[in-house]
């Protein structure tokens, strides 16, 4: 719909500066590490660089790719986060489809009940230390589960997306099911194609939170069998210099080498993130409802 009157023009052009502006304040930090990774040691030295890279190389890269635990942590976070991203959608749809349906006839008894114990569970968890004696009492210790089952079910996204699920209209549940549809068919043919929507946004937020998170990678792993997020980690905060790479990393500059290890770790997200941005106005369009 195009703004008609001088007021609508006006408030639209200030909405569309500010968008520019705030796009302008999250690139502008990508483009100045982004050039400190591309720059000479001696130009990042000297603070001569801003957001063009000045003695362009691409040293950084092959230091941070020389590391022997980078590809393996890196095949490690995308296993997690693919393993994650399908567990937790799952255990949190199917979960948000029950509650979805309310007490009463058609709902579940208790509901209030199971609701209220979702809710103190997003408000209060077990703890650090007992759920490390959980996880490792049942043997998940070292292994990728450890880093998977513990946060599978996140309350928020599960109210999310019951409350996508309880605005979904009735009338075509009803119909279904009067064609001889049963719940598992409504779950699996209806309600998730009509979703996309809410499930590509938790879907994000999840892959997000599940790349970037190093915490339980650094408790619940141990050795080189760690994610790449907790290995950039430990790598940013505590350099390795040895006798054997001493005389290299002097050519080099830390400042440099972070942020190429900075990058590497972000490239993949700044990847999906457009994939899913195209699944967004496909699920709007999916979703909609006519009347």
């Amino acid at each position: 719909m195009q703004p008609t009157t001088t007021a609508e023009r006006s408030f639209q052009i200030f909405n569309q500066i500010l968008m520019v502006f705030l796009a302008l304040v999250c690139l502008v930090p990508l483009l100045h590490v982004l050039a400190l990774s591309l720059s000479s040691s001696a130009s990042v030295m000297s603070n001569q660089v801003t957001f063009w890279p000045i003695g362009l190389n691409f040293n950084s890269y092959e230091k941070a790719l020389e590391n022997p635990t980078f590809l393996p942590a890196l095949g490690l976070s995308a296993k997690r986060t693919i393993l994650s991203l399908a567990v937790s959608l799952l255990v949190n749809c199917l979960a948000a489809y029950v509650l979805s349906k309310g007490g009463g006839r058609d709902g579940i008894a208790g509901y209030k009940g199971f609701v209220g114990f979702f809710i103190v569970a997003m408000l209060f968890n077990g703890g650090m230390i007992p759920t490390y004696l959980l996880v490792t009492k049942i043997g998940l210790y070292n292994s990728i589960w450890a880093l998977i089952l513990p946060s599978a079910v996140n309350v928020f996204y599960l109210i999310l997306i019951m409350n996508f699920f309880k605005a979904l209209p009735k009338e075509l549940e009803e119909a279904a099911f009067m064609d001889g549809a049963n719940h598992w068919q409504v779950f699996a043919r209806m309600f998730l194609p009509l979703s996309l929507p809410v499930l590509a946004t938790v879907g994000l937020f999840m892959v997000v939170n599940d790349w970037n998170e190093w915490f339980m990678g650094s408790i619940y792993m141990k050795g080189d069998n760690v994610p790449l997020s907790t290995l950039l980690k430990s790598i940013i905060s505590v350099p390795i210099v040895d006798a054997s790479n001493a005389s290299e990393v002097a050519k080099l500059n830390n400042r440099s080498i972070r942020a190429a290890q900075v990058l590497i770790g972000a490239l993949p997200i700044l990847l999906i993130y457009p994939v899913l941005q195209r699944f967004f106005t496909q699920g709007i369009v999916i979703g909609a409802v006519k009347e």
